[in-house]
């Protein structure tokens, strides 16, 4: 029976024969078919469509204050005030996590800790954004100071995942702590989507990471970097320099 039902779902797809060919005509008019829509009901359809959004993000704040929310921060070791979340992050491991005031969260996080040490230590400061699908791997020491924006799909690291010792890797034993390094993100920088900030970086304050960047050395604070690995390509002129030298150009001494 079954591979009956299968040649003739071959036969459909290759056309055939007259009767084939005209069911697949017909299963090819049913993927593109549209329904029609009146412009006295487009008015109608427009508010049905923003009332289902709107009233989506209303459920999802509600489960997230009643529920999510408690949950997360029953893990931390801190949370501050004005938590804001939409999605339960997923924590693996044992990592210590303390996190200050105005954190955001805007879709998943996934914090990773290995067997390394005993107490990885994952602190996020003060009006920190992260975006969504994040992940940062802490088996050591990741800091993230205030005010910085981390853009969707990024990956923090302090270590490899696996040690770089071949003999280690074939028994299943983690890295040695000789391999894993501190990661911290200095105050105001910001990592541009879909970037990897590797094992032993410091990203310097007000620095800009660019998209789908590679960094695997510390980063300059008030510069633009970008590119696999990661490098400096421009400076941030810091409000300091440009008093500086809007007074240079007016004399001033």
């Amino acid at each position: 029976m079954s591979s009956a039902l299968e040649m003739a779902v071959l036969r459909l797809k290759r056309g055939d024969g007259h009767s084939y060919q005209l069911l697949r005509k017909f299963y090819r008019y049913c993927l593109s078919a549209n329904l029609p829509v009146p412009e006295l009901l487009k008015p109608v359809c427009r508010f049905i469509y923003t009332l289902q959004l709107l009233t989506r993000g209303a459920f999802k704040r509600v489960c997230a204050f009643v529920c999510l929310q408690p949950l997360f921060r029953s893990r931390c070791d801190f949370v501050g005030e004005r938590l804001s979340l939409i999605a339960l992050p997923r924590v693996i491991g044992h990592a210590s996590i303390v996190i200050g005031d105005d954190f955001r969260l805007s879709g998943t996080l996934a914090i990773v800790s290995g067997r390394t040490f005993d107490k990885p230590v994952l602190s996020i400061g003060n009006r920190v954004f992260l975006g969504h699908d994040v992940e940062i791997s802490c088996n050591r020491e990741v800091v993230i100071e205030d005010d910085v924006m981390v853009a969707g799909c990024c990956r923090i690291s302090d270590n490899d995942g696996h040690s770089v010792d071949m003999e280690r890797r074939i028994n299943g034993m983690p890295p040695s702590p000789d391999e894993v390094h501190p990661v911290r993100i200095c105050r105001g920088a910001w990592i541009g989507f879909r970037s990897f900030i590797l094992k032993g970086v410091t990203v310097g304050e007000g620095a800009v990471v660019g998209a789908n960047s590679v960094v695997t050395r510390d980063v300059p604070p008030h510069t633009v970097v970008a590119g696999s690995p990661a490098r400096v390509v421009m400076a941030i002129a810091t409000q300091e320099i440009r008093i500086e030298s809007c007074a240079k150009a007016h004399g001033v001494a």
